[in-house]
């Protein structure tokens, strides 16, 4: 049924006014209200305003299309519309609320999806639409629309892709880097079989192989108004940044009008030579088979002398006024680059002489900025003048010292790029092969535990054992941690007490690890051959080599290294025992009473707290020495006490912090092992020292090979095979089956 009130009614612009109810409250961006006018400007407006009367007024509010209101005015503003121009308006009677039809107008409204928008203009293009005139009309840069032509000439496959959302934008666009239908769906169909869904980097390098980028030094060099000039194609990608995106579709012509550019300036410099020739890109092995005859030195002018004198001092100034260093680093960096330039101005008036010019030439290249460059005074080797003979060691044998001879070895050449050209493939066909290959291979190796463990043991053992850098096929670094602080290495005093340093060393002279000198492949070949056990002991001890050192007590200390050290039950104890000069005399003589109170008890430590430091550090060193005789004043339970002692943080999980000091006049006794514990030795500094038995599950014949480890002794020629390892003693490394 037909509503009058809903009519659409002409009303002019200048009756029209925004409303307060209207949801859209942001201003409109600057550069949508600039389309949106540019549109109303060549087409007129598409669709009506919805408005109704302003009460007491012959004026209308505008409830729905107040960017459009606003489009209109800002076109009154210049001059373009007048302030009575006519607009279509649906008048509404009121029974919806504003702000609801306000809503409604902005969120049911869907925007163009952008793929139609690009058939839209170029169905303009091919109707002789130009790209300015397109931007003018719809209010958008020229770039813009130049941008949605170009995405235009991608397939029509590709622009349905992105519809269906199996392209994003980017991607799209990374096909636009070439205008060649063909080759974007070559591109795109390989690229869905080996990925199933393309990405942006993958598309633009292999679209763009076998094409110089403008921003190459030869391309910069040649500049592209030449390289047209010549019936060079080029490429632009509008989607790419500032100086990026351009490409010269055929590099041998690029390379052959830099190569003209070359031989011209050569042939000018030739007439004032030995010789001139163009290289297009001299890298070292360009150079390295010719001598050099240095120029005859330039001096600098007085004024040069004078500011360089200035430049030096005041850095010698700023030295003494800031000798750490935390001066303005600004200023230094300003002089030193103010003496490098007055030392090169110097150094370009270098003359060569007549002579030197009849004996060397030039090579004319293009460095990398793209500018030309001439290397002079090379010569070459049949030209290098013969050493006069002489006598000996006479003047007359020395050669000239301004001549250099040819470097030995000339660089060689890329074994990659050469290995890829006898394959027949680029290197983008490379890299993808790789990648595709390298997978497959980690997935197989993942399921692989001998294989993956005899690759990690062989990168281990070369890291840890082996000389120099290895190159290995594991992306993980590895590398022993030192055993002797820095400042104790050579010190035969710290060696003596650093005893585990030595066994490392026993360890390692024992290793099975003749391979490491042979070929990787022979040697690869060699360590698969190990047996099982042998194999694992090499893995202990390469990774035993890398632990990073630490107290427990330490508030950076690793919990999972002080869980290791708890499951090794190291005895810490046997191992070390403190002595005066090293340990006891390096703390303070209250620590030692109190440590001597917590373990010897507190008459041992009444006796001797008159002593002076020395004397007292000398009798806690025979009361907590190895061996079975009790010393002199010290009870059978604080000798116990004192041999399972350690120093704070060597025992698992040790905080460092002493128990509270025994009572005067009482003897501090151990505590009594846990249930379940026995074979735990109590510490009396709060840590405890596990035995040489305290593995939890551990069978007891597994420490008896870890005693002939430790000792060299043939107990382990007697101990059974653990259950369920694998090991068979009698093929156990020959450091183990050693005698002292």
């Amino acid at each position: 049924m037909h509503d009058p009130t809903r009519a659409i009614r002409t009303l002019a612009l200048d009756t029209l006014e925004p409303s307060p109810e209207n949801v859209r409250k942001a201003p409109p961006d600057a550069a949508a209200l600039a389309e949106l006018k540019a549109s109303i400007a060549a087409h007129g407006l598409i669709g009506s305003l919805v408005v109704r009367p302003v009460e007491g007024a012959p004026r209308y509010a505008v409830v729905a299309g107040g960017r459009r209101l606003a489009a209109l005015k800002a076109l009154v503003d210049e001059g373009a519309l007048p302030a009575s121009h006519p607009v279509p308006c649906r008048v509404d009677a009121g029974d919806t609320p504003a702000a609801e039809l306000s809503l409604a107008e902005n969120v049911v409204r869907v925007a163009m999806h952008p793929a139609d928008q690009v058939e839209a203009f170029g169905r303009l293009a091919a109707g002789g639409a130009s790209a300015a005139a397109i931007a003018v009309r719809f209010g958008v840069s020229e770039r813009t629309v130049a941008r949605r032509l170009r995405l235009g000439n991608a397939a029509p496959a590709l622009l349905d892709a992105y519809r269906e959302g199996v392209l994003d934008l980017d991607t799209l666009q990374a096909f636009a880097a070439t205008t060649d239908p063909a080759r974007q769906m070559a591109v795109y169909e390989e690229l869905c079989a080996r990925h199933g869904r393309p990405q942006p980097g993958p598309v633009r390098r292999m679209l763009t192989e076998g094409r110089a980028p403008g921003t190459s030094a030869l391309a910069r060099f040649v500049g592209a108004e030449a390289y047209e000039a010549a019936g060079g194609a080029l490429d632009r990608d509008l989607f790419a940044g500032d100086g990026e995106g351009m490409w010269f579709e055929d590099p041998k012509l690029l390379a052959d009008l830099a190569m003209r550019r070359l031989r011209a300036a050569a042939d000018e410099l030739a007439a004032h030579w030995r010789w001139a020739e163009p290289v297009l890109d001299a890298d070292w092995s360009a150079t390295a088979r010719f001598g050099r005859v240095h120029p005859a030195p330039a001096r600098p002018t007085e004024a040069e002398r004078a500011e360089l004198g200035r430049l030096e001092a005041r850095l010698d100034e700023l030295a003494e006024q800031y000798p750490d260093g935390a001066g303005e680093p600004w200023e230094e960096c300003r002089l030193a680059e103010r003496i490098a330039e007055i030392e090169a101005a110097v150094e370009d008036r270098a003359l060569y002489s007549p002579e030197d010019r009849a004996m060397a030439g030039c090579i004319v290249t293009v460095e990398g900025g793209g500018r030309m460059a001439v290397l002079r005074g090379l010569v070459r080797p049949e030209d290098m003048p013969a050493r006069p003979a002489g006598a000996a060691n006479g003047a007359a044998d020395r050669p000239d010292p301004r001549i250099s001879a040819p470097a030995r070895t000339p660089a060689p050449a890329d074994p990659e790029a050469k290995a890829r050209k006898a394959a027949g493939m680029g290197i983008g066909l490379a890299d993808d092969l790789r990648a595709i290959r390298t997978s497959h291979v980690k997935a197989e190796l993942s399921c692989r535990f001998e294989a993956a463990f005899d690759l990690l043991l062989f990168h281990l053992a070369r890291s840890i054992f082996g000389k120099g850098h290895y190159d290995g096929a594991l992306d993980i670094a590895a590398r022993p941690t030192p055993d002797t602080p820095a400042a104790r290495v050579g010190d035969p005093a710290f060696a003596k007490v650093n005893a585990g340093a030595g066994q490392l060393e026993v360890d390692r002279i024992g290793q099975p690890l003749e391979w490491l000198d042979k070929p990787a492949g022979e040697g690869f070949a060699e360590l698969c051959a190990m047996s099982k056990v042998g194999k694992e002991f090499l893995f202990a001890s390469c990774v035993a080599r890398t632990l990073k050192g630490q107290l427990a007590f330490e508030p950076g200390a690793r919990p999972e290294t002080e869980a290791t050290v708890a499951r090794l039950g190291v005895d810490f104890a046997r191992r070390y025992r403190p002595e005066a000069g090293f340990f006891w005399g390096r703390i303070s003589k209250s620590r030692l009473l109190a440590i001597a109170r917590e373990t010897l008890g507190e008459a041992w430590a009444v006796a001797h707290r008159g002593e002076r430091k020395g004397a007292l550090a000398e009798a806690m060193e025979a009361a907590f020495a190895a061996g079975a005789a009790v010393p002199a004043g010290v009870s059978p339970s604080g000798r116990a006490a004192a041999l399972a002692w350690v120093p704070p943080g060597f025992g698992a999980f040790d905080t460092g912090r002493a128990e509270e000091a025994a009572a005067p006049g009482s003897e501090a006794v151990p505590e009594e092992a846990p249930a379940g514990d026995a074979g735990e030795v109590p510490a009396a500094n709060g840590g405890s020292a596990p035995g040489p038995h305290a593995l939890a599950g551990v069978p007891e014949e597994a420490h008896v090979w870890e005693t002939a480890k430790e000792t060299g002794t043939d107990a382990v020629s007697e101990a059974p095979p653990v259950p369920g390892n694998g090991h068979d003693p009698g093929a156990l490394p020959a450091f183990l089956r050693r005698t002292a």
